[in-house]
């Protein structure tokens, strides 16, 4: 029942992201425009979405409902990414989008296991990755921090 529902989630949510990315402007001398990444985003949210919603309905077809399938509370697992994406929102501006995205990653990739070193170095790449793909080659402006990046 809480695959349906997140399902169902991804779907809305996939909706909502495509709404707006239609609003954004068109960058000239390009092929593509501002809404192309979010587009695509928003299409691989949608379709996450429609899968998961079926194999819970798929399940619950051939399983039934039972006792456990009710609503209980969010595990640490499910509400700290979500408390993670609200603190970049508030924090990026201030501390930088680089440090942040390093600091999430590490935070996610601890908590679900992998040991300190390697979620080092995968934090790492992964954010000079992700800033010198958004940052200098999409011309994305991602805020810069008191270090500069």
């Amino acid at each position: 029942m809480k695959d349906l529902l997140f399902g169902l989630i991804f779907i809305a949510l996939g909706l909502g992201v495509w709404l707006m990315a239609r609003e954004f402007p068109v960058v000239p001398g390009m092929q593509y425009g501002a809404d192309f990444f979010p587009t695509l985003i928003a299409i691989g949210m949608a379709a996450g979405g429609v899968l998961l919603s079926f194999n819970a309905l798929r399940q619950l077809r051939t399983e039934g409902v039972g006792d456990n399938s009710g609503f209980g509370l969010p595990s640490l697992a499910v509400l700290l990414p979500c408390a993670l994406v609200v603190a970049y929102i508030y924090l990026s501006e201030i501390i930088g989008a680089a440090p942040m995205m390093l600091l999430i990653m590490l935070i996610l990739l601890i908590q679900r296991g992998v040991r300190l070193m390697p979620s080092l170095v995968i934090s790492l790449v992964a954010t000079a990755v992700i800033s010198l793909s958004f940052g200098h080659l999409l011309k994305v402006p991602l805020p810069v921090g008191p270090l500069g990046f």
